[in-house]
């Protein structure tokens, strides 16, 4: 059983700038004038202007799953929200309303909220296994400008933030990612694997991730151009079993006694050979004496599989338009 749900779990490496590109324009445009004015040399320029790109990079683990003969990447939606991008333009495009007209203001940035609480990552790449990089193969396939397009078209659906929920869509645009999966052996589980969640408290149950600080077995070396494209590191699946601590019928989620550490975010949580809850988060606690800083604890908190249809159905529709 172990081995099915090692065969479904994909590493994901989600890249960003730290420089965003609103940002990077107004500094290319002020070093441009500097050159102009012969207060820099060409050689200055080009070093003041590089750098920054997909310099940023988070890990998380999805769940590589088929319905309806369609393929699909099943993880958190923390995982692949942009946070610090999506800030940065909810920013630049509240600035820009305050040229507007009141009346027309609120809505406006009513709009530029929802396109920010909905701005996935602009490329996610593929952590290869350690088997991978050992026999040598060679470029991967990423996925790249999922948010491009109308937000009822997307390839992909985020629940709402408190549920954390995110689906991409493998075959709607472009099938090569999904393809290159099963060409390595990856198996995805169907959804008659997906239960509702956890039967009881005390049910033992298990996680298979990529917590940064086991999974990750080593990196690469890469040319500069090269990094721009592909992850430098390679991993291999943890497994993590406990128990549910904490259920409630009301409650979206459940809390799980296992070992969930970063990288676990968007992992399968099994019971019974059933997928039954998304990695979500760690508990915290803070810290004696240090109020304002907190400490990780080995408790999962886990999002109930329940939501995970409704998820299916919404980006069902957008792949038939």
């Amino acid at each position: 059983m172990l081995e099915k749900w090692k065969r479904a779990v994909i590493h994901l490496e989600c890249a960003t700038d730290s420089e965003h590109f609103y940002d990077r324009i107004k500094r290319v445009d002020e070093q441009r004038a500097l050159l102009g004015q012969g207060q820099i040399t060409h050689e200055q320029f080009a070093e003041e202007i590089a750098g920054r790109s997909r310099d940023i990079r988070f890990h998380g683990t999805a769940l590589f799953l088929a319905h309806a003969n369609r393929r699909y990447l099943l993880t958190a939606r923390h995982v692949v929200w942009d946070e610090r991008s999506a800030k940065r333009e909810l920013e630049e495009e509240a600035q820009r309303l305050l040229t507007w007209p009141e009346n027309m203001r609120q809505n406006l940035l009513q709009s530029a909220i929802e396109r920010a609480q909905n701005k996935i990552f602009n490329i996610i790449f593929r952590v290869p296994s350690f088997d991978e990089v050992l026999a040598k193969r060679g470029n991967r396939e990423f996925l790249m400008n999922l948010g491009a397009g109308a937000s009822f078209t997307v390839p992909y659906t985020f629940s709402d933030p408190g549920l954390d929920l995110a689906l991409i869509s493998l075959d709607q645009r472009d099938s090569r990612f999904a393809n290159e999966l099963t060409a390595l052996g990856f198996v995805p589980i169907t959804s008659s694997d997906i239960a509702d969640g956890p039967e009881s408290e005390g049910q033992e149950v298990f996680t298979i991730g990529f917590p940064s600080s086991t999974a990750l077995i080593g990196q690469v070396s890469q040319h500069p151009a090269s990094a721009h494209w592909s992850s430098s590191h390679f991993s291999l699946p943890v497994s993590s079993f406990g128990r549910v601590s904490m259920i409630h019928s009301a409650l979206p989620f459940f809390w799980a006694d296992m070992s969930i550490y970063p990288g676990n975010s968007g992992g399968p949580v099994i019971a019974n050979d059933q997928l039954v809850g998304v990695v979500s988060a760690q508990a915290t606690l803070p810290i004696d004496g240090v109020p304002d800083v907190r400490t990780r604890i080995p408790f999962g908190r886990i999002i109930k599989t329940s939501f995970v249809r409704a998820l299916l159905e919404v980006q069902a529709q957008k792949d038939q338009r």
